[in-house]
């Protein structure tokens, strides 16, 4: 990506609409980033590695999963251009990953060290609110994923996702997002199939 772009300044965008930062306050963060570009297949984080960075997709598509022990892959979320991805979880506890951060299409992704990050907690109250707020969206996420898998039936976590991400069924493939919605590719045609006879 071309500088003249200010790639820096889409991050900050999506930022502020998190939580509102000064603009002399966000210009200390701009240094942490680099530019790193993704190939279809390649990883940003590997199940069982130490994670340190995190990321902010400018374009392309990513997937966390978990991987078991018998091969079975897991999907948890999606990360579409505009999205911050990361192990958060293990970056917080400093802690082998537990999920693998892969790209499903060639991206350039803005990468950032963690620890470099939570340094500009200790320097404006206004870092200090958007990690909290973060932490918080990250929670709601989490629960409102567990509800779906818990309480909705296989369709209407389907219905749930199109509305959510209209485009998805371009962007990703449908073993995907069968993985995703917790069911086999068939279960997902059988769906595809009786929403088009409705």
């Amino acid at each position: 990506m071309d500088q003249k772009d200010r790639p820096w300044e889409k991050i900050y965008q999506t930022v502020n609409r998190v939580s509102p930062i000064p603009k002399e306050v966000w210009k200390k963060s701009e240094q942490l980033y680099t530019i790193r570009k993704l190939e279809y297949g390649d990883f940003l984080i590997k199940q069982g590695a130490q994670p340190t960075e995190f990321a902010f997709v400018f374009s392309g598509v990513l997937r966390e999963y978990y991987l078991t022990d018998q091969g079975n892959e897991y999907i948890k979320s999606f990360n579409f251009p505009g999205d911050f991805t990361g192990s958060y979880f293990d970056l917080l506890t400093e802690q082998p990953s537990t999920c693998n951060i892969r790209a499903i299409t060639d991206c350039e992704l803005a990468v950032a060290k963690f620890s470099e990050f939570r340094k500009l907690f200790s320097q404006d109250i206004a870092w200090e609110r958007l990690g909290r707020i973060f932490a918080e969206n990250l929670f709601l996420k989490k629960a409102r994923r567990e509800y779906e898998l818990l309480a909705l039936s296989a369709e209407e976590r389907y219905d749930l996702l199109l509305e959510s991400r209209p485009d998805i069924e371009e962007l990703v493939p449908q073993y995907h997002i069968a993985s995703y919605l917790g069911i086999t590719p068939v279960s997902l045609s059988r769906i595809r199939a009786k929403r088009k006879k409705d």
